[in-house]
């Protein structure tokens, strides 16, 4: 699957923990990152969301898009 088919496949909005497992990472350092401005989020009615083009570009995965 290339780069572009793995973004495509995920949502538009990502909930917090997606992101954690998509990371690898803890959901506490997923809004540590969200809180610290570091990775972009919208406020939802159930909860925060991470668009996923703000993954791809925390992730420094943007410029691999466009290419």
């Amino acid at each position: 699957m290339t780069l572009s088919d793995q973004f495509q496949n995920l949502p538009k909005l990502l909930k917090v923990s997606e992101v954690a497992n998509f990371t690898g990472t803890h959901e506490r350092t997923v809004r540590r990152w969200i809180r610290d401005g570091r990775l972009g989020a919208v406020e939802h009615p159930s909860g925060l969301r991470v668009p996923r083009r703000s993954l791809w570009r925390f992730l420094g995965l943007d410029m691999a898009l466009s290419a």
